[in-house]
């Protein structure tokens, strides 16, 4: 009798699918020093808390011989990571928006911070003649922040511009970019890539025809250098575009549905681009 899961040869394209998406993460794991033992246990912790979570018989959580017979984990190894699990071994990661992204969206999306022309105003630092400001800005977001706390932060990363004589704050960004702050790279790199995971999953998962996310790509090979940094130029300007409009629209959603018990959902839409010389394959388009 086996005592772990081996793959069987109808596996050879998931696993084939599988490797594509492990050579980027492996290249991380190596950059970042993790080896393969960390990788393990934490897979092993994730194996387990995934057949907890999400293959409850009747609500109630599987035994440890189920988890092993979903996992290929043997009992004790399960028994000792659910121990471990107990005492406070890694949680579902946050996955809500960071301050700054909020803050840079609401001056963005909300009409009172914006000219007629939907561009963002440049606000007084302190309310002043009636006008919106930066601190009634802030405290819109939160109540927790100082609004020059926010403001030093802001100006030293680079997403706004302080005229002192003037008194007045002139927003730079079009976006909150992590690249600005390397927690908040890793908490982007954690969030937005395993959204996308767990809708291509889903989308696996349900079969053709029945997938639940969207999710569509534009692939061509065959192009010079210049016709690619041009295609680059173009796939930004117009997923900004969208993803612009797609977090004004939710601004005023969110402020439609604050205090109503329904208001349990989550959104995510999110783009990207990526190129790299490469042989024209079969496909030269996809």
């Amino acid at each position: 009798m086996k005592t772990t899961l081996e793959p069987e040869s109808t596996d050879k394209p998931f696993l084939d699918a599988l490797n594509r998406i492990l050579r980027p993460l492996a290249r991380a794991l190596i950059e970042q020093r993790i080896g393969v033992p960390a990788l393990v246990d934490r897979l092993k912790e994730t194996f387990v808390a995934v057949a907890t979570e999400d293959y409850r018989l009747e609500g109630k959580p599987p035994t440890d011989s189920r988890v092993s017979l979903l996992t290929g984990l043997q009992r004790r190894d399960v028994k000792a990571v659910r121990e471990r699990l107990a005492d406070g071994g890694p949680a579902e990661p946050e996955r809500g928006g960071g301050y700054f992204p909020r803050v840079i969206a609401r001056w963005r999306g909300d009409d009172r911070f914006r000219d007629g022309a939907g561009q963002p105003l440049v606000l007084s630092r302190v309310a002043r003649d009636e006008k919106p400001s930066f601190e009634e800005l802030v405290a819109e977001v939160s109540q927790d922040m100082h609004a020059r706390t926010v403001l030093d932060e802001m100006r030293r990363s680079g997403m706004v511009a302080w005229d002192e004589a003037a008194d007045t704050i002139r927003l730079l960004a079009e976006a909150y970019t992590p690249h600005w702050n390397q927690a908040d790279l890793l908490h982007y790199f954690g969030a937005n890539l395993g959204d996308h995971a767990e809708a291509a999953v889903a989308n696996v998962m349900a079969g053709p025809g029945k997938a639940p996310f969207f999710e569509r790509a534009v692939h061509y090979n065959g192009l010079t250098p210049e016709s690619r940094a041009e295609l680059d130029a173009l796939a930004r300007d117009l997923q900004m575009d969208a993803l612009q409009a797609l977090s004004d629209k939710a601004l005023q959603f969110q402020e439609r549905d604050r205090d109503k018990p329904d208001a349990t959902e989550r959104f995510r839409c999110g783009g990207f681009v990526y190129w790299t010389a490469e042989k024209p394959g079969k496909d030269d388009a996809s």
